[in-house]
């Protein structure tokens, strides 16, 4: 059935209705004729618009301005205007965009201007968004612009870098798995030019005893079931083609995604060769001056002893005192620099052999220390050495060797503390651990020397001090110590003044 069509408003009606502002103007403006849908929208009625209302005063300041300037040259010259959006006031001061459409009408009683206007609300937030992301979009490429040319900047000085620190870089092809070297890595193969080198190439230059080691190191990296390994770090040999056996060190770092996939592998190729000679010429000239002092000490120790079994029958048989002082300067001369061989043996021994010898049996510690302090007393008669014990003092030690532990620190004491301190010495024994303390006054020793303490010529006594040595004492104690499987340990301050504590199992 045709289909039947609606019953249609009046013309008037129809226009008064219609979802455009439409207007009618003079040439100069002023408002004519308004729909309600326009009235609507500015929140006058007709009566407040017809005859008393301008169309540019509901503009504002810069739509009057361009009215004036353009709206009516324009429709005076072209006799139209299209798709002109200006801000439009309401009633109540808030505006709202519209775009306009004008063409100017000549009638038998004088011209006037056709107005057709939409509201463009949201053409013009689609605009606003548009302007923004389009500034957005400038920041972004400057951004860009600037991120490239640091990081043009950047690879520039890592390349420099490299140069400098003969580094070579390395990567993994991530489809394929295969290891990609720069060219600059040909050098590591022993050519005097860069070219292209392959994985195989590369892997064929390893030492083949080096080969099985590299390859499961680089392996456990990559694995994406250990994430604990994804690090890898290599050293081999290489040999070039020039006849050169070099030795690299290789390093580099996995990345992988959620899923455990690899994303992502860098690496460095490092030539380690000249300082992996200089360091072993520099241990092997270390251990051969180390070596070199425990076999002048111990040939002097035979010489020294037969001096002093020569002085002491030489002291038997003298009775003028004169020379029984002179002798009596040689053997306490001669039986210093006995403790030094001493001291140099067992600093050899700890150095180059396989640590200070000790030999545990059973004995009283409170009793052997007491002897001891007793010795050290007449051999320091200017210092008061007091010995204080707890527990019941059986132990299985080297007591010779505790003597020697306990005689290097009263004697640090001695050099050290105030000469008017008093010297203590607490031996004490429970159930697992034996300890021997000993404290003295004086000032503290610097928290930052405390660490390097029993290295060996660490600490030295002044230069005018009797108990002058060649800076082993403690060193030679740390080694007594861990012979005993025990430890020493170093407290010291102004306050309370220094403590060295030796603790060993029972």
């Amino acid at each position: 059935m045709p289909e039947s069509p609606p019953t249609l408003p009046a013309a008037e009606q129809l226009l008064d209705e219609f979802p455009s502002g439409l207007l009618v103007t003079s040439t100069s403006g002023l408002i004519l004729k308004v729909n309600l849908t326009f009235c609507n929208w500015v929140g006058m009625t007709a009566e407040e618009l017809v005859g008393l209302k301008r169309l540019q005063e509901l503009f504002t300041m810069g739509g009057r301005i361009f009215h004036q300037t353009h709206w009516l040259p324009t429709l005076q010259m072209q006799g139209s205007l299209s798709e002109v959006k200006l801000d439009v006031r309401h009633k109540d001061g808030r505006t709202m965009p519209m775009m306009m459409n004008a063409i100017r009408r000549t009638g038998a009683t004088g011209s006037y201007d056709e107005i057709a206007v939409v509201v463009a609300e949201e053409r013009n937030k689609y605009e606003r968004e548009l302007v923004a992301a389009r500034k957005r979009a400038d920041e972004l490429v400057l951004k860009e612009r600037s991120a490239q040319e640091e990081l043009t900047m950047s690879q520039a000085r890592l390349r420099q870098a490299l140069r400098i620190g003969a580094l070579f870089l390395w990567d993994v092809d991530v489809a394929s798995g295969r290891r990609r070297y720069e060219d600059d890595a040909a050098r590591l193969l022993g050519y005097e030019a860069q070219r292209a080198v392959t994985e195989a190439m590369y892997a064929g230059a390893i030492a083949p005893h080096d080969r099985e080691k590299e390859a499961a190191a680089f392996a456990r990296a990559i694995d994406s079931n250990d994430r604990a390994s994804d690090s890898y770090q290599s050293t081999y040999r290489l040999n070039g083609v020039d006849g050169v056996q070099r030795i690299v060190v290789s390093s580099g770092q996995g990345f992988f995604d959620q899923d455990g996939a690899l994303v992502q592998f860098v690496g460095v190729l490092s030539d380690v060769t000249e300082s992996t000679r200089q360091r072993a010429m520099a241990e092997d000239r270390a251990l051969f001056a180390e070596q070199m002092v425990g076999i002048v000490s111990h040939d002097l120790r035979n010489p020294l002893s037969a001096i002093l079994m020569g002085v002491k029958l030489l002291a038997h048989a003298e009775t003028a005192p004169r020379k029984v002082r002179v002798l009596g300067h040689v053997t306490s001369s001669a039986t210093r620099a006995q403790r030094l061989i001493e001291e140099l043996l067992d600093f050899t021994q700890a150095r180059v052999g396989r640590g200070i010898a000790v030999a545990p049996k059973p004995f009283d510690l409170h009793a052997c220390i007491s002897t001891i302090v007793d010795e050290l007393a007449l051999a320091f008669p200017e210092r008061r050495i007091v010995h204080e014990r707890r527990g019941d003092g059986n132990v299985i030690a080297d007591p010779d060797r505790i003597a020697q532990l306990l005689g290097n620190l009263v004697g640090n004491a001695v050099a050290y503390g105030v000469p008017e301190g008093t010297i203590t010495v607490i031996t004490s024994v429970d159930s697992t651990t034996a300890t021997l303390l000993v404290h003295n006054t004086g000032d503290a020793i610097p928290e930052a020397q405390i660490a390097s303490l029993f290295e060996p010529m660490v600490r030295g006594v002044p230069g005018d001090s009797g108990t002058r040595s060649v800076g082993l004492g403690l060193y030679i104690v740390k080694a007594i110590a861990s012979a005993h499987r025990g430890e020493m340990a170093v407290t010291s301050s102004r306050e309370k003044g220094t403590s060295f504590v030796f603790s060993f199992p029972r």
